[in-house]
């Protein structure tokens, strides 16, 4: 027999459930959406070095140049 102290306990326990299924899987994004942008972060890294040293190689040349031209 179904009271209705026993149908609310029932509903507690779902809207339980329910909330913390819901927690679950926003944690679940929330760590695949860290991984993405972790993973985008490795993946620029090298064109940010290789950048700083395209950056570097004109200042180099002119040092080169500013050479010759003393010589």
């Amino acid at each position: 027999m179904v009271t209705a102290g026993s149908h609310k306990l029932e509903k507690d326990v779902v809207k339980k459930k329910i909330k913390n299924d819901g927690k679950a899987n926003t944690e679940s994004k929330i760590a695949i959406k860290k991984d993405a942008i972790q993973y985008s972060d490795e993946s620029i890294q090298p064109y940010e070095d290789e950048q700083r040293s395209l950056q570097k190689k004109p200042k180099k040349l002119n040092e080169k140049q500013q050479d010759l031209a003393m010589k």
